[in-house]
Order: C-alpha cells, then structure tokens, then sequence
C-alpha cells in the first residue's frame, strides 16, 4: 500500500516536471506482483479539445518495443528455431558489412546487445521519409539542407533495403563485433527480419500471437490506422523553431523498422507486460530465456549493463533495475520493472525530449520507499591532473544519425556544445564526464584509439566518431 502523502509528494514533482518542460500530457502505472497500485493520468491527451490524459490514453512507446523484439528472439530460441549464438547470415544470407572479419564473427548475442560494430546512420530517418513527406508539422525540417539529404536518398522501405544501405558503411564500422558498445536501432530492425524469416510470420503478427494478445494487451497495435478504433488516444506534440509547443498529429511511420520503435500502447497494458519478468505469466519464455534478456550482458555506462533488448542496472539499493525508454516526435516513453520487488513502472508522454525517465524512477522510488529523485547512477568527484588532461577531449565529434557535438576548453575547464546548448562538462574520471540532460546528470566517456589519442565520445549510448 502506498502512502498517501508520499503520492501527494510523487504528484507534485510531476506536475513540477510537467510545468518545467511544457509537456501536454503524460500518464503513469505503477504496479506490484501483476496488482496495480497507481495509475494516473496529468494534462491533456489533446490541448485543442480540451481532452484530459487517462491511464487508458494509448500513446507511442518508441525504442520500449526493442524489448518485445528481444522477448520474440529469445521465444524462437526456446522453440529451438534458432540460437542466440547463431551467425546473423544464418538467416540474413544477403547481410554485409565490407568487413569480412564482421560478416564472418557477427551474431544475433551481437545484434540484441549493440556490439556489432554498426555505427550510428541514418537509416531510420530514411526509413520513415514517406511519413514525413506530407507531414505539415515538419515544415521546418524541409526548409533545412538536411532534409534535401533525407529526400535525395533512396528510402529503406525493406528489410533488404536496410542490408543494401548498411553495406555501404564498411569504413564507418566502430570496431570489430564485440568491442564496443553502440546503441543500433538498424540492428534491432534487423532482428525483426530474422523473427519473420524464422518464423514464417510478418514481425507484427508474431509479436500480436505470441505476446500482445496472450498477456491481454488489448490497446497495443502497430499502425497508425489501428489507432482509430480506441476513444482515448493521444494527440501528437512538438516544438516548433520559436520554442512553441504545437501540435503535430501525423505518426511517424517506418514499415522496414518496426522492430526498432513502433510498437503504440498504454501504461496499462506495459504493467501487464511487466509480468513477462516477473515470471507471472505463461509467454512461454523459460527461465533461462528470461535470465538472459536480464542478465548485466555487456557494460554500457558506469554501473549499467545492457540485457537483451533491456537496460540493467544490477545494484540499486540491493535490487536490479531493468529499464528501457524510447522517443521518437510525440513519443516520450519509459518502462521498467524491479524483479525482487515484482515492481513494474511506467510512463507515457506525447512529446519528445522530455525526463519522463525522472518521473518513471520516481515512480519506483515511491513503492521502493527511497526519496523521490534519487538517481540510478552517480558519476564520481573528480579533479583531473592537468589542463592537458581535458585538452585531449577538444573537437568535434560528429555520427551519420545526425549528432553533432563540440568540445571546447576555457577558462581550465571543458564545455560541451549540443543542439545549440553549451554547458559544463563535470570530469568524473580519466577520460569520463558528467552533463545535466532534462534534469538530472548523465555521463559521457571520451574513447581512446590504439594511439592513445580520443577516437570518439561515447553520449547517449552511442559512439559517436571525433571528426
């Protein structure tokens, strides 16, 4: 049972949050052991008619579905249908890289943890193109010299599309397979390739048999037009070029990426999807699948590990915390469960760019019984040697997705320019750092080539390449 005067305190620090980042609405579900023990709904699903958000308001759930992705890898492999170990040309013949050494050495274990040497591209973008080509709120995208780039490229509307595009990045690999950590949404769309070829089902009709509808995930679809046969579903929101919140209804759309981030849902139904890792419910996942989706698989920050298709942080005040968020327009999104606890959060925001990741944290924190904004990680206090220490981190650093940033040296100490946003870089360790990101502090780490000289920062879960 929660206490009432800490739900009061929970829900004056999102209404704070909300207010501070001008999120039209947002909703959160907070259950234990399958149980319910919060779900609200702050602000409005739609501003222009005045329509409150519930906990039923089904939103986007952005880079979550890499997890339902991970959880039908891992139902084929306890099927015996293929193994976690297996080449990716097993069931991607035409896949290639230019790397002989990749092509030969790369796995699905090297897809599901990011470690396949895939640089950072702009695959997705060009994958969601035709969506945005009639999408009025991105004008301004189209007055941008970037967007001629996005509608001079061949879009990735296949599987194979995405294969033929990656193949051109050879001399942008990051490493070999398994030396590098690097968020890939191209290799989890790829993954959804090999669920359908293995299983003999499109990607979102597996998901639906297997997991969605056994769980009961009644207001989970994958396309836009599924949406219209639900009455509380949320308007899209974003930023225009004055800083204005608008709105912005048409769905991004990306048939070759499903995989990577499409799938649309509710709190409520991520609450039952939370039972899947608290073994409360019959997917038909084994132990030992569910072991390995959450299990500390390959370091991706200080203390934080990542799964299969899941965030792992193995010691939060004597629990594990396994998490995942997700954003694309309109879409901010977190969810995660405590597996000791069988605590399960979510939360759901229909705009981009916002610490929905605070309020879902907070949320746990709540049943946890921990102060309200106690933080996952804390990056240590650190005083480096020497100016020459943070000389090195200067430059820019710039990856094909469409991250740019530069770091610069005054006054003794190193700034990071990002979006047009300068701040401090708070150094935490030989070749680590800490920057506010939405309120709370979040680490870089400055990587090293064979020569000893900065090769690439690592933000945002990406390598991003020192130009």
């Amino acid at each position: 049972m929660l206490d009432n005067e800490r739900i009061l305190e929970f829900e004056q620090l999102v209404s704070s949050i909300q207010e501070e980042y001008e999120i039209p609405g947002l909703s959160v579900a907070l259950a234990e052991n399958g149980r319910t023990l919060y779900a609200e709904g702050f602000g409005m699903r739609n501003v222009g008619q005045e329509l409150k958000a519930t906990a039923e308001t089904v939103y986007g759930i952005g880079s979550v579905t890499k997890s339902f992705t991970a959880l039908a890898i891992m139902l084929l492999a306890d099927a015996g249908k293929l193994a976690v170990g297996d080449p990716v040309r097993k069931h991607l013949p035409s896949f290639t890289t230019g790397c002989d050494e990749t092509d030969r050495t790369v796995t699905l274990f090297h897809f599901l943890t990011h470690t396949s040497g895939l640089p950072p591209t702009g695959a997705l973008r060009y994958a969601m193109v035709r969506s945005i080509q009639d999408d009025p709120s991105a004008e301004k995208l189209r007055e941008d010299n970037v967007w001629q780039n996005w509608i001079d490229h061949p879009p990735i509307d296949s599987a194979e599309d995405l294969i033929q595009y990656l193949a051109e990045q050879h001399p942008r690999l990051i490493g070999p397979c398994g030396s590098q950590f690097s968020y890939s949404n191209d290799a989890y769309a790829l993954l959804g390739a090999v669920v359908e070829r293995v299983s003999g089902m499109p990607f979102p009709d597996f998901v639906e048999e297997k997991i969605l509808r056994p769980l009961g995930m009644d207001a989970s679809v994958w396309e836009p037009t599924d949406l219209e046969r639900f009455s509380d579903v949320t308007e899209l929101y974003m930023k225009d070029g004055q800083d204005n919140v608008i709105a912005a209804p048409y769905w991004n759309a990306a048939p070759s990426m499903l995989a990577a981030g499409f799938l649309k849902s509710n709190v409520l139904d991520l609450v039952k999807y939370g039972q899947v890792y608290h073994g409360l419910c019959n997917t038909g996942l084994s132990d030992q699948g569910l072991a390995a989706m959450t299990a500390p698989q390959v370091p991706c920050g200080r203390g934080n590990f990542y799964g299969f298709g899941l965030m792992v942080h193995p010691d939060y005040h004597g629990c594990t915390v396994v998490e995942h968020g997700g954003s694309l327009k309109g879409i901010a999104a977190a969810f995660g469960v405590v597996p000791e606890s069988g605590l399960t959060a979510a939360v759901l925001a229909n705009i981009v760019d916002v610490p929905v990741h605070r309020v879902w944290l907070a949320a746990l924190n709540l049943a946890l019984g921990l102060p309200l904004e106690e933080p996952l990680t804390r990056e240590p206090q650190y005083h480096p040697g020497s100016k020459e220490e943070l000389q090195r981190w200067v430059g820019t650093y710039r990856s094909d997705e469409g991250a740019e940033l530069v770091v610069t040296l005054e006054d003794e100490a190193a700034y990071l320019e990002n979006k047009g946003r300068k701040q401090c870089i708070r150094p935490s360790g030989p070749g680590t750092g800490a920057v506010m990101y939405r309120g709370s502090e979040t680490g870089i780490r400055f990587v090293p080539g064979e020569d000893g000289q900065v090769r690439g920062i690592f933000h945002g879960y990406r390598f991003i390449p020192k130009v």
